[in-house]
C-alpha cells in the first residue's frame, strides 16, 4: 500500500471539523509524497481544501443536506468508482460515509469503527480512549496515522492549513475599496451565529453593547474602526439588529458572502469575536487575533487551535453540557459580560495591532 498513487479523503460536512482535519491531510502528504490526493466533501466545504498545497483535487460529495436517498448514494459511489482510488481515508463517523467507498470498491478503506460500520472497512480503527479529553486535531491525526504504510516521525505540533484563493482576495479588496475601508483602519468581526443550536450563542444584546463600547471615540483615538457582522442568511436579522446601533461603522455581511469570500474577509480582520463555530476555526487557521466565547461546548476539544486566541467563559458546574439548547438559565453564556469581552478584545488588539 505504500506505493498507492490515488488517495480519496472523505472530509466531514462541517466547516470547523474540515479545518481541524487539515493537519491530518498534511500527515498523509508527508507519508505519501507521490500520491494523488483528492478531497471529497459537500460543496459548501470544498473551499477549505481547494487551495491546500497538500491536495491535488477536490470532489463534491452528495449535494443535499440531511438523509441521503439510496439513488444518490449509488450515483456518488459510481462517480467515485470511475476514479479507481487505491485508498480511502474516511473522517466522518457516519455509516454512509463508509458505505459509499465500500460500494465503490476502493481496496483499502480506513476509518473509525463507529456506527456499526466496521464490516465496511478494511482497517477499522478503534476510537482512542482519550477521545473527549484532547483536541479534535489529534483525533483526526490519529486516524491518518493508522493508514498502513511507512510512517514519518513528527516532532512538530499539528498546524492548521487554510489558503484563500486569488479570486476571493480580489473580491475582498474590491469590497473594502467600495466601503472606504483603508489599510490603516481597524476592522473587527462579530460572529454571532453557530451551528448545532442556540446554546453556543452569546446573546445578541451583548454583541450590541460590545459594539457600542468598541466604537466609543475614546477606545481607539485617531483610528477609524469598523465592525463587520459575519454569518449566513440565518443570521441576517441578527446582523441588522447589531448594525442598527453602530451607525455607518457597522457592516452586515450575513448571507452576502460564500465561504471563500468570508475567508478572505476574515483574513483582513484585526480581531474576530466569535462563538464556537466554523468561522472561529477559519480565524484560527488564518492566524487572526481571536476572542472566542464558550458556554455549552468544550474549548479543550473544539477550541480555536491557535496561539493567537483568547477564550472567554463563565465557569459554571453544568458546563460544558454539549446540549443544543439550554434547559436551565443559560448562565454559562449570560455570565460572560460585554465588559469581560471588551477587555479581552483590547488585550488582543494591544498584542497585535495597537
Amino acid at each position: 500500500m505504500g506505493h498507492a498513487n490515488k488517495i480519496l479523503v472523505r472530509a466531514t460536512n462541517w466547516i470547523g471539523d474540515a479545518i481541524m482535519l487539515t493537519p491530518a491531510v498534511t500527515m498523509l502528504r508527508e507519508r505519501f509524497p507521490d500520491a494523488f490526493i483528492t478531497m471529497c466533501a459537500r460543496p459548501w466545504v470544498l473551499p477549505v481544501f481547494s487551495e491546500n498545497p497538500c491536495v491535488d483535487a477536490v470532489m463534491p460529495a452528495e449535494s443535499t443536506g440531511g438523509p441521503k436517498s439510496f439513488k444518490e448514494i449509488l450515483e456518488t459511489a459510481r462517480r467515485i468508482k470511475k476514479e479507481r482510488f487505491d485508498i480511502c481515508v474516511i473522517f466522518p463517523n457516519s455509516f454512509s460515509a463508509a458505505f459509499i467507498p465500500w460500494l465503490a470498491g476502493i481496496p483499502h478503506r480506513i476509518g473509525y469503527s463507529t456506527d456499526l460500520r466496521a464490516v465496511l472497512l478494511t482497517h477499522a480503527v478503534s476510537v482512542p480512549s482519550w477521545k473527549g479529553t484532547r483536541h479534535e486535531v489529534f483525533y483526526y491525526c490519529n486516524l491518518a496515522d493508522q493508514v498502513p504504510g511507512e510512517r514519518t516521525a513528527r516532532d512538530n505540533e499539528p498546524q492548521l492549513v487554510l489558503e484563500v484563493s486569488r479570486e476571493a482576495l480580489a473580491w475582498q479588496q474590491g469590497f473594502c475599496n467600495e466601503y472606504g475601508i483603508r489599510d490603516k483602519d481597524i476592522v473587527i468581526g462579530f460572529n454571532p451565529g453557530a451551528a448545532f443550536g442556540p446554546a453556543k450563542c452569546w446573546p445578541v444584546e451583548y454583541f450590541q453593547r460590545l459594539g457600542e463600547m468598541i466604537l466609543n471615540p475614546d477606545t481607539f483615538p485617531g483610528r477609524r474602526t469598523w465592525i463587520a457582522v459575519l454569518g449566513t442568511e440565518k443570521e441576517r436579522q441578527i446582523g441588522d439588529a447589531i448594525c442598527a446601533l453602530l451607525g455607518g461603522a457597522g457592516i452586515n455581511l450575513c448571507g452576502r458572502t460564500d465561504l471563500s469570500q468570508v475567508m478572505a474577509f476574515i483574513k483582513r480582520l484585526d480581531l474576530l469575536v466569535t462563538n464556537d463555530s466554523g468561522l472561529m476555526h477559519v480565524g484560527a487557521a488564518l492566524s487572526r487575533p481571536l476572542v472566542a466565547l464558550f458556554g455549552s461546548t468544550n474549548p479543550v476539544t473544539t477550541g480555536p487551535w491557535s496561539r493567537n486566541s483568547h477564550i472567554v467563559k463563565n465557569p459554571v458546574e453544568c458546563a460544558p453540557c454539549l446540549k443544543r439548547s439550554c434547559p436551565a438559565d443559560f448562565k454559562c453564556m449570560k455570565g460572560i459580560t460585554p465588559e469581560m469581552v471588551y477587555h479581552a478584545c483590547l488585550e488582543k488588539l494591544q498584542e497585535n495591532v495597537l
